[in-house]
């Protein structure tokens, strides 16, 4: 199979096609080049909706694991929630073992489920919303591009490799700040946002191997939610320390529907949309505001003022995944004038036949 070029996942949502024959785990046509100017509004707003969703999760995370609920509490709402809802998907359709082979299966269930939530959750402890918003999703093309280069041989050119620089500059200046001032313990939160978008990274790329082999999104999201609950929930209730039982119901209530709904299901849908209606590359671009957001409204909610070297730090971070995810490409694209317009997708997809419309 002919290597193609690099592409990173959303950060809390799904990793991204780049040739036909990845649209179709997708299950949604190729963008026609020549939208209209309502469908590319309609785009828009799926994809707004869908990084809102998951800035929200950063910030509802921080202040979970800050007051009354630690990272061991809000993995068992998640995927307890979660792995409810989604039980019959994984009845009527299997574990797919079969299908993809259990040890991608595994790294597909690791990669998204208990650990990386727990990694993440971890991580908001210690540093500010803002800086998650900026390691986790914006390290998260940086730790895919190796391991597609490692286990998928694809190659990275053009305005990507920038991008791909950029990243280390962000993070540099992250670390670099956390470092100066050890008593905040900020560097502790920066390991573990690095090892989070690790976790993703690899459930990134093993569902781009398991989707050329026809693992659909909702499918995965269904399985590494059921199988995350099946093993988890019996440990956190025998092992775990767990301190819902202190915890304001009301809180309970939220954390709950926004982990196990909203943010495993409702944002998956979304991004989905948007991918459908503007293309792989030009949905992409919406993870690019997600440091952005991040920082912006935890000033508000949180009460966490960014340092002067942040907002460099998520300047770098933002551009390198805009560049990064294709992003800048595809943007460009969509605003050329219509005759000399040429489609975003690569080459190769040229002359590929569009898959199937997307199912509801």
């Amino acid at each position: 199979m002919a290597a193609y070029k690099t592409q990173a996942g959303p950060p809390i949502g799904l990793p991204i096609p780049k040739r036909a024959a990845d649209l179709r785990f997708f299950k949604m046509p190729v963008t026609d080049p020549t939208l209209p100017p309502a469908s590319y509004v309609t785009g828009a707003l799926w994809g707004l909706f869908a990084i809102s969703i998951w800035v929200g999760w950063i910030l509802l995370t921080r202040f979970g694991v800050t007051t009354s609920l630690p990272p061991f509490d809000l993995t068992a709402l998640r995927f307890g929630c979660a792995g409810a809802l989604l039980l019959p998907i994984v009845i009527r359709r299997g574990f797919a073992v079969r299908q993809v082979g259990l040890p991608l299966l595994a790294a597909i269930c690791a990669g998204a489920g208990v650990p990386y939530v727990i990694i993440a959750s971890a991580g908001l402890q210690f540093a500010p919303a803002a800086h998650a918003g900026a390691l986790i999703p914006g390290t998260m093309p940086l730790w895919t591009a190796v391991l597609a280069m490692a286990f998928l041989h694809e190659r990275i050119s053009g305005s990507r490799r920038i991008g791909l620089l950029l990243i280390p500059v962000g993070i540099v200046i992250f670390v670099g700040a956390g470092l100066t001032n050890l008593a905040a313990g900020w560097w502790r939160g920066h390991l573990l946002f690095l090892l989070a978008a690790l976790c993703w990274a690899s459930f990134t790329v093993a569902m781009r191997r398991a989707g050329r082999q026809g693992l659909t999104p909702l499918h995965a999201a269904a399985i590494v939610s059921v199988v995350s609950a099946a093993w988890y929930l019996p440990v956190y209730v025998l092992v775990l320390p767990h301190r819902l039982t202190a915890a304001p119901w009301g809180m309970l209530v939220i954390q709950t529907v926004y982990q196990g709904v909203f943010v495993a299901i409702v944002s998956l849908y979304a991004y989905t949309r948007a991918v459908g209606i503007l293309g792989a590359s030009l949905g992409a671009s919406f993870a690019s505001l997600v440091p952005v957001l991040a920082m912006l409204t935890a000033i508000p909610l949180l009460g966490e003022i960014p340092k002067p070297l942040d907002y460099v730090g998520i300047a770098a971070v933002t551009l390198g995944v805009l560049l990064s995810s294709g992003a800048y490409q595809a943007l460009v694209t969509a605003m050329a004038p219509a005759p000399t317009r040429k489609t975003h997708l690569d080459p190769g997809m040229a002359h590929a036949k569009a898959p199937s419309s997307p199912e509801n």
